[in-house]
């Protein structure tokens, strides 16, 4: 009797499609699947044949785009502006390709309701975790981080370069005359958040400035964490924001502390969602290309199911700060 792909499937406890990856020599599975599919080759003799090639053939494409629940609750809601713009460029260069797509919150990852039958997946936010890229590694399927790096998973992701970002807004305050910048960080576990902030202490240490950094951490109350930068700092000049959405709030709470912006104190955002343009005074930020950043991810999710053997690889998206009247050069 031939053995089929099915076959060391079964004996090995995987999909097919993982067999395949094993075969081709992906790097979308984890060291303890492959062991085990290898086992299973030798023990049933098996010699491959072309089903990888006639895998990596298929026209049509069903893709998975997995993201935290709460972005994903943003999304539906169209409340999260950033994934919003993200997830219509994923959306456009999808429907070019006449691949069909569903998105899904990562706690339905344990209801085992027809997820891992995808062709492969787009993983989208900030909040990804190394259990959840362990999890997709074992499913054994192509995928894609959108929005976020974690050291030491050498899998495909698209981030946008917060460093650069950030070091390039804040320089462009320092060379005019500001000094006493405070950033507010976010300590969730966010590789952008992480790289912005590193920008910001970037450039201030190369004036010689010791860097004022305030953590907040979600579910904590901003107001208080800026009455505590008032208290703190004589006379702060700036306030740097992690991101757009909090920027926008610290605008709102130094006016109900009675101060002017940015005739007293500047506010500087990052990302450039839409509301940031619309708020008052609108918001000096940092644009992120997020549209690309969704387009860009799709396309590379669509070269790896296209292709029996490609390097994972990390695209960095380069941003752009934006002057509006949130904050004023000297």
């Amino acid at each position: 009797m031939k053995i089929r792909t099915k076959d060391v499937a079964r004996i090995a406890n995987v999909s097919t499609a993982t067999v395949s990856r094993v075969i081709n020599g992906s790097p979308n599975v984890s060291e303890k699947t492959r062991q085990r599919v290898l086992m299973a080759i030798e023990s049933l003799n098996y010699k491959p044949d072309i089903f990888a090639k006639n895998l990596a053939k298929k026209r049509f494409y069903e893709i998975g785009i997995g993201c935290p629940d709460e972005v994903f609750r943003g999304i539906e809601s169209s409340e999260y502006q950033f994934y919003v713009k993200v997830f219509e460029g994923i959306q456009d260069y999808f429907s070019r390709k006449k691949c069909n797509y569903s998105i899904f919150p990562f706690s339905m990852l344990n209801e085992r309701d027809g997820v891992e039958e995808k062709d492969g997946f787009l993983l989208v936010g900030g909040g990804i975790s190394e259990g959840i890229i362990e999890k997709f590694q074992d499913i054994g399927k192509p995928f894609v981080l959108v929005d976020q790096f974690i050291s030491g998973y050498d899998v495909d992701c698209v981030i946008s370069n917060g460093f650069d970002g950030e070091y390039k807004l804040i320089k462009r305050f320092l060379k005019t005359g500001y000094r006493k910048i405070i950033y507010i960080h976010n300590v969730a576990k966010h590789f952008s958040y992480e790289q912005r902030m590193i920008g910001y202490r970037r450039a201030m240490r190369e004036k010689s400035l010791e860097p004022v950094i305030y953590d907040f951490a979600e579910g904590q109350d901003l107001k208080l964490i800026l009455k505590r930068i008032l208290d703190d700092n004589k006379e702060p000049e700036l306030i740097a924001v992690f991101e757009d959405r909090y920027a926008i709030d610290v605008i709102e709470y130094l006016k109900e502390l009675g101060k002017k912006v940015p005739e007293e104190i500047g506010v500087l955002g990052f990302d450039n969602i839409i509301s940031s343009a619309s708020c008052q005074p609108p918001l000096t930020t940092v644009h992120v290309p997020k549209e690309e950043m969704g387009s860009l991810a799709a396309k590379r999710l669509f070269d790896l199911l296209n292709k029996e053997d490609i390097s994972p690889v990390q695209i960095s998206l380069f941003t752009k700060v934006l002057m509006r009247k949130s904050a004023k050069l000297r």
